[in-house]
């Protein structure tokens, strides 16, 4: 006979609430089914395809995406790491709703032509502060 207390004690394992496929559609080795990543590492690879499209590189959906990319070939200043830091703000807040962000930090590298960005967030419904480190770097 179960109790009212086994309706709200947590007997399973952590349940998959995010899932998503990986970027390249890699096999897994044994299984040759298609691997996929679940919920915090679903929601990391959501945030760095967000921040690493460009704005207009989806066909269908030009709105999808970050100025990320063009902000490398500015002068690295001040200036440039607030309207980075305001540009990665305002693509994670419109487009990924499973997420709040609560710190974007942006470190400079002018010797090697590179921005570190660090974003520390947490899922919803969930307390745990996750990270995501970004190194962004300019081609030439």
């Amino acid at each position: 006979m179960s109790t009212r207390a086994d309706n709200f004690t947590q007997t399973k394992l952590i349940p998959d609430l995010f899932s998503d496929f990986l970027d390249d559609l890699t096999p897994h080795p044994i299984t040759k089914d298609v691997v996929r990543l679940k919920n915090e590492q679903s929601i990391k690879q959501a945030l760095r395809n967000i921040l690493l499209t460009n704005l207009g590189e989806r066909r269908f959906n030009p709105n999808f995406g970050s100025d990320v990319n063009h902000a490398l070939f500015e002068p690295n200043d001040i200036i440039l790491q607030e309207n980075l830091r305001n540009a990665i703000t305002n693509s994670i807040r419109f487009h990924e709703p499973r997420v709040n962000l609560l710190s974007v930090q942006i470190y400079n590298y002018p010797e090697e032509d590179r921005l570190a960005v660090n974003l520390i967030f947490s899922i919803i419904n969930s307390i745990t502060p996750q990270n995501l480190n970004l190194i962004l770097r300019r081609v030439r």
